[in-house]
């Protein structure tokens, strides 16, 4: 039984640590991109990089979801590459050395979350908290060094990163995946024995809202959310900012955030219409009202969104993996290119349509 523990928790600490390898290569994406249209002063066309999250289309087509289901580690191995791209100097080759990263990390997630649906195993449970812990752990990182992840590509040990340690961990994490197939082959076997279902469950989510779901789920923990200055400074306006400093209010959205991950098992109140209303006032405050009460409207809207965060989830995995995860990945990167253009310059094509519209997009 210890034995059994201790793997276990081998296991989560290594889906931890690939959750954080996720959020630290999505970050970097964008930070890797906007280096081009600065340069060019224009549409540089690596934009289209963004598009390599969408990489869990290819879960549609049976023969290659076989391979993936049976081999996670490959598309892990893919998501390093973003790790380890800081060691490229050419900027085109380390952002297409991203893009590999972000395809990676975007395909393993969603493998897991269609391989680990089965019933009775308790395994898309973890691998949703891990998902969650992940997270925590990035933004703490990022707290702690000062909003910069040590680990993205634009970092090195000349300013501060730790990337070699950062790739060295990803390393062993991948190799605790490999290892750990037949553990789960006995858990499915184990939910056969009690006369759990270990396939697919007859109860099918409706995958076009699951997928606009996750989209905006993932585009609000990753615009608001992904570091824990940004609802103290965007709830002030002025100079100097007189409001909640980045330290120690930071640690006030982790643990917001945090909370809300920990009551997300209450479906009852995550997917309630009341609820829904409470995470909606936290939205407008947190983007029409300023001050105090609008970093309280951004705390509120944190703790929602860490309560539906597991139920979406959950949806997602229920649904065809190759279209959901798709349509849910090019809602979110509609998002985002939205939230760009809330300050978009002259020359940005449609620029003066969303310019300073920051309420449209939330």
């Amino acid at each position: 039984m210890a034995g059994a523990n201790a793997a276990q928790m081998r296991h989560f600490l290594a889906d931890t640590y690939l959750s954080f390898v996720y959020w630290t290569v999505l970050t970097s994406l964008g930070l890797c991109i906007w280096y081009f249209p600065l340069w060019h002063m224009g549409i540089s066309g690596y934009e289209v990089a963004l598009l390599s999250n969408i990489s869990p289309v290819v879960l549609g087509v049976p023969c290659v979801r076989r391979v993936i289901r049976r081999h996670r580690a490959i598309a892990a191995i893919l998501g390093l590459a973003g790790v380890a791209a800081y060691a490229i100097a050419s900027p085109t080759q380390r952002l297409l050395a991203v893009a590999l990263g972000s395809a990676g990390v975007s395909l393993s997630f969603g493998a897991t979350l269609y391989t680990d649906k089965v019933q009775g195993t308790g395994r898309l449970e973890r691998d949703i908290q891990a998902w969650e812990a992940g997270l925590l752990v990035s933004i703490a990182v990022r707290m702690l060094f000062q909003t910069n992840n040590p680990v993205w590509p634009a970092m090195n040990e000349a300013n501060g990163g730790w990337n070699k340690t950062g790739l060295a961990l990803g390393v062993l994490a991948v190799l605790d995946v490999v290892t750990r197939r037949s553990d789960a082959v006995a858990e499915v076997h184990e939910a056969k024995k009690h006369d759990l279902s270990p396939g697919t469950t007859k109860r099918q989510a409706a995958w076009v809202p699951a997928a606009l779901g996750f989209g905006g789920l993932l585009f609000a923990l990753h615009s608001m959310f992904s570091d824990s200055a940004i609802i103290g400074r965007w709830s002030w306006d002025g100079y100097p900012a007189t409001g909640p400093q980045p330290v120690p209010w930071g640690g006030l959205v982790i643990t917001a955030l945090a909370a809300g991950f920990s009551v997300g098992h209450r479906a009852d109140l995550a997917t309630g219409m009341l609820w829904w209303g409470v995470g909606s006032a936290g939205a407008a405050l947190i983007t029409l009202v300023s001050g105090w009460p609008g970093f309280a409207g951004g705390l509120a809207l944190g703790f929602y969104l860490g309560t539906v965060t597991r139920s979406i989830l959950r949806a997602v995995a229920l649904c065809p993996p190759g279209r959901t995860l798709f349509a849910g990945m090019l809602w979110y990167n509609i998002l985002v290119l939205g939230h760009v253009w809330v300050v978009a310059y002259e020359f940005v094509p449609g620029g003066p349509l969303l310019r300073e519209r920051t309420w449209l997009i939330v």
